[in-house]
C-alpha cells in the first residue's frame, strides 16, 4: 500500500506523522544518502584519529582531547553541509514535482506532515553520526590508545547528541528555505550561502570584530557573539566540556537548550509558510 492510500485511510494523528517518517526514512534508504552519509562520518573519523597520531612525524596516539576536538572542527563543517543537502528539497521539490498540492489534499495535517518529515530525516541524521563514529571504538578496541573505552564512548555520545541538535537547526532551517523559493536550485544555493556564511565567515567576522574592538570589547560581548550562531554554540558547549575553553560560558544543558530553541522556531517559520500554501 503506497504512502497515498495510508493517508486515505481513518487513521490517528500519531499514525499519519508514522507513516510520513516511514515514507522519508526510507527515501534516504533508497537514495543511499545513509549509507554514504556513515561512510563520509566513519572515513573523517579515522583521518581524525590517525591524522593526529602522525602530527609528529610518528604514529604516536594522542589524548582524547585532542581527538575530540580535531573531530568538532571538522564535524561543525561537514555536518551542516549534510544536513542542508539531505533537507532542501523537501517541500520545493515536491511543488516542483507536481504533489505537493496533491498531498494537502489527504486527511492530514500541515503540522502533522512537518511533523513526520523531521523526525524521518531527524532519524536518518542521527543514524549516519551513530554508524559513522562506532568505528571509533572499533580502532579503540585493537589499538594501544592512551584512554579508555568508557571514555571514548561518553565522549562520543556527547558529541553525536549535540550534533544532531545542530543538524536539526540546519534541516528547519532548510525547510524554511524550501517553503520560500520556487525552485529547487533556488533552495540549495541560498541554503549554500547561508551554511558558508553560518560556519565559516562568522567566525572570521567574529575574529574580525574581536580584535578590532579588543580595547573595548568584554569577554561577555563575544561569548554573546558565539551564542548568537548554531554552529559557534556547537563548538562552544564541546570544547568547555572537554575543558579547553579558559573563559565562562554558560552550562552544558543552557547552550543546548538554545540549540534546541533555533530548532523550534526555524520549525515554527516552516510551519508558517506551510500554512499559507493554498489549495
Amino acid at each position: 500500500m503506497t504512502t497515498s492510500q495510508h493517508l486515505g485511510r481513518d487513521v490517528g494523528a500519531w499514525t499519519r506523522i508514522r507513516i510520513v517518517a516511514g515514507k522519508e526514512f526510507g527515501d534516504c534508504l533508497r537514495s543511499r544518502w545513509l549509507l554514504l552519509g556513515s561512510l563520509l562520518f566513519a572515513i573523517l573519523g579515522l583521518a581524525v584519529f590517525f591524522g593526529t597520531a602522525a602530527i609528529g612525524g610518528t604514529l604516536k596516539y594522542q589524548p582524547l582531547v585532542t581527538v575530540v576536538n580535531s573531530l568538532l572542527s571538522l564535524t561543525v563543517f561537514l555536518l551542516p553541509l549534510l544536513a542542508v543537502l539531505l533537507a532542501y528539497d523537501a517541500f520545493v521539490g515536491e511543488s516542483e514535482g507536481g504533489t505537493l498540492l496533491l498531498m494537502l489534499t489527504y486527511p492530514i495535517g500541515r503540522v502533522e506532515w512537518l511533523l513526520g518529515k523531521a523526525i524521518g530525516q531527524g532519524v536518518a541524521l542521527l543514524a549516519v553520526l551513530t554508524l559513522g563514529f562506532a568505528v571509533l571504538p572499533v580502532v579503540q578496541s585493537v589499538l594501544a590508545v592512551p584512554y579508555g573505552m568508557g571514555e571514548l564512548l561518553f565522549a562520543l555520545l556527547r558529541v553525536v547528541g549535540t550534533a544532531w541538535l545542530l543538524g536539526m537547526v540546519f534541516v528547519m532551517l532548510a525547510y524554511w528555505v524550501s517553503l520560500s523559493v520556487r525552485h529547487k536550485a533556488q533552495a540549495l544555493a541560498l541554503l549554500l550561502v547561508l551554511w558558508f556564511a553560518s560556519v565559516l565567515l562568522y567566525d572570521l567576522a567574529m575574529l574580525v570584530v574581536t580584535v578590532a574592538g579588543a580595547d573595548h570589547l568584554g569577554r561577555g560581548f563575544v561569548t554573546g557573539m558565539m551564542l548568537a550562531n548554531p554552529a559557534s554554540v556547537f563548538r562552544l558547549m564541546n570544547q568547555a566540556a572537554l575543558g579547553i575553553v579558559d573563559f565562562a560560558v554558560p552550562p552544558f544543558m543552557v547552550m543546548a537548550g538554545i540549540l534546541v530553541l533555533w530548532a523550534a522556531a526555524l520549525f515554527g517559520c516552516a510551519y508558517g509558510k506551510l500554512k499559507r500554501i493554498a489549495f
